[in-house]
């Protein structure tokens, strides 16, 4: 909901500055449905696809002569928030959580198990951006200011939750959990390697012993000057000093193994520090004394933060398969009513709770009257695929990180009634094959490197085996299914007659595409490749970053990632084809034409022979996440929650019939 007057929704942004408020301003307007009131073109289409999706209440399509496309029909859970699942049907989902202000605003930030980072308005429960960064787990987040900082995988990720700048940073070792902190002026950040905290700031780097792995690391005021808090395996807390690194008294102990995390806060002027270990014991130190106050509060705690609550100094503890406790730190008691589960981390800011739960599920809570909100999953429509079944066109489509798929009709949108089921099983690729005239959807998810086959009209269900580890992607061309995934493997398999082989790739398979006798998969080091169907020979290579989508078509290929391009087969050449602002996550080829679309939200028409845009790109309400173009011309596009066929307007310079490839 937009309130009618945005200057109210920022009151402290005059303390960034005019152009900085100007920014927070628009990125919060560029948000899911608020973007579509901020852009006049955005609203207009946000407004075809809700006619689309009623279009039998004889709602006019609102449409125009200059639109090179026009909505058939839509379908999909975003308009109606009350049906959109929580985290909890989630498979894994959130697996770090942090909060913090971005230009006087709540902001949590959540990292899932498949690589993206969500943002959400606390005050409204609703996202305001995410971000891919590859296909691993966020393990540790943390706030910088207005920026967010993540260190995945050999790198440093510095991202801005509101208006969606991003920053990357190679040669950061591999460390985690990170911290943050504001001392002098500038900003150091804290990560953690084994026994080895370090600490960064401009040019100085220094590191602080601890002895034993450590577990977690906070930083608080003590005698004037910022210190560092840590915990270890060796069932010590420790103080060093920030700027120095020399450690700061003797090390606090009480703990039987482990100490597993850390927080700290201030209780009526005094630093303390509040610990949770492998004993099952939350305990609550003064730094100044290095003493523990109070008793032990027995119970396993897994994750720990501390807030203010009306003047009140309080830690928030859960652990997995329990709920979420309240403690007052200055008479060491309960207090209030518990919280959900937490088992997968608490952040804090103001008197806000942010808990994830084991299973995934993410909620909000105000402290002051335990009432709380899910902050609802949002995954995205992440593949779709074409087939005919009962001599039909049908589109199959999964939700990114769900347990579910749809097949509908392609004309109409009507559900399909074949029988087809999906077993409970996480699907994150589909792809479509034709045997013996019938359609074959394939499917592939989780960890357990299977890819399941459904008869659509039969109802058979078959189990292909051979992979080690997650399936990323599938594709299909007649009664060959190619897969690629996790172990570096292309797998090829005969559908009609189940006979397999594979081809091996140096580094994981993030997409895959098939067409006649050639393959391209995109690699997770920044190399697309080509194969020999038939014999699994490795025929060419092309550094084209990273892939997120992979399309060919006769001697043509396109590659979608950090920016988009074109790649001849026959002489090898590759051009940029420049035009989105952010990555494309998916392509598709018809002939000689091609269309494209990603984070900007925009999707875009190629001329593949000239290389131009033949058309304005089509600006959507939300990131375009999967892209498929029938024979015919309709164009499938998923668009978050959304699925909207998509057919030739009046400006399309597009013909009836693709030309030879």
């Amino acid at each position: 909901m937009i309130h009618a007057d945005p200057d109210r929704l920022f009151p402290t942004l005059d303390k960034v500055g005019g152009q900085w408020a100007k920014c927070y301003r628009t990125a919060y307007l560029a948000s899911g449905e608020e973007f579509s009131r901020a852009v006049p073109d955005v609203r207009r289409w946000l407004l075809q696809v809700h006619a689309a999706r009623y279009g039998a209440t004889g709602e006019p399509r609102l449409e125009s002569e200059h639109d090179a496309w026009r909505v058939a029909w839509a379908g999909g859970m975003q308009w109606n928030e009350q049906v959109r699942p929580s985290w909890d049907n989630q498979t894994g989902g959130v697996c770090s959580v942090a909060a913090g202000m971005v230009g006087g605003m709540p902001v949590a930030i959540t990292g899932s198990d498949n690589g993206v980072l969500r943002s959400w308005d606390l005050r409204t429960a609703r996202p305001l951006r995410e971000r891919r960064l590859g296909r691993y787990p966020v393990e540790t987040v943390a706030f910088m200011g207005d920026i967010v900082l993540v260190p995945y995988h050999g790198r440093l990720e510095a991202w801005n939750p509101v208006t969606g700048e991003s920053w990357t940073f190679d040669a950061v070792h591999q460390a985690w959990p990170l911290a943050t902190v504001k001392d002098v002026g500038r900003f150091l950040i804290l990560t953690v390697r084994y026994d080895t905290v370090r600490v960064r700031g401009g040019r100085r780097v220094w590191t602080v012993g601890h002895g034993a792995a450590v577990n977690g690391v906070a930083t608080v005021r003590l005698d004037g000057r910022k210190r560092i808090v840590t915990c270890g395996d060796d069932a010590t807390v420790q103080i060093f000093d920030l700027r120095t690194g020399k450690r700061y008294g003797e090390p606090l102990t009480g703990h039987v193994g482990p100490v597993r995390a850390v927080a700290t806060a201030h209780v009526a002027g005094r630093p303390v520090a509040v610990t949770s270990g492998e004993d099952d014991t939350l305990r609550i130190w003064d730094l100044r004394t290095g003493r523990q106050r109070g008793r032990s509060v027995p119970g396993r705690v897994t994750a720990v933060a501390t807030a203010e609550v009306n003047g009140r100094s309080v830690a928030v503890a859960g652990a997995a398969g329990r709920r979420g406790r309240v403690w007052d730190l200055r008479t060491g008691e309960e207090w209030g009513k518990p919280l959900g589960e937490s088992g997968r981390g608490i952040a804090t800011v103001g008197h806000l709770a942010v808990t994830c739960a084991s299973s995934g599920a993410v909620r909000v809570w105000d402290l002051r009257t335990r009432r709380s909100r899910p902050l609802p999953g949002n995954p995205r429509v992440g593949a779709v695929a074409l087939g005919v079944a009962y001599g039909r066109p049908v589109v199959v489509f999964a939700y990114e990180e769900g347990r579910w798929f749809g097949v509908k009709d392609l004309a109409d949108g009507t559900r399909h009634s074949g029988k087809f089921t999906s077993q409970g099983s996480l699907i994150t690729a589909v792809a479509t094959a034709t045997v013996d005239g019938r359609c074959i959807v394939l499917a592939a998810g989780g960890n357990d490197g299977l890819i399941r086959t459904w008869g659509m009209e039969t109802g058979e269900i078959q189990v292909l085996s051979g992979h080690v580890g997650a399936v990323h992607a599938l594709a299909a061309t007649g009664s060959t299914a190619v897969s690629g995934g996790e172990d570096g493997l292309v797998g090829i398999w005969d559908l009609r007659t189940g006979e397999s082989r594979c081809a091996v790739s140096p580094c994981a398979i993030d997409a895959v595409a098939v067409t006649g006798r050639t393959i391209l998969t995109g690699g997770s080091d920044g190399t697309t490749r080509l194969w020999d169907v038939r014999t699994g020979e490795r025929l060419g290579s092309l550094p084209t970053g990273v892939v997120h989508a992979v399309a060919v078509e006769g001697d043509l290929a396109l590659v979608g990632g950090g920016g988009l391009r074109l790649w001849d087969l026959r002489d090898g050449r590759d051009r940029p084809l420049a035009g989105h602002a952010g990555a494309v996550t998916a392509v598709a080829i018809r002939g000689r034409q091609a269309v494209s679309g990603g984070w900007d939200r925009t999707l875009r028409m190629w001329d593949l022979r000239t290389g131009k845009q033949t058309a304005p790109p089509v600006r959507f309400p939300w990131p375009i996440s999967a892209l498929a173009w029938h024979p015919d011309g309709q164009l499938v596009v998923g668009i978050s929650w959304e699925i909207a066929v998509l057919e030739p307007g009046p400006a399309a310079a597009f013909g009836s019939e693709p030309e030879a490839g």
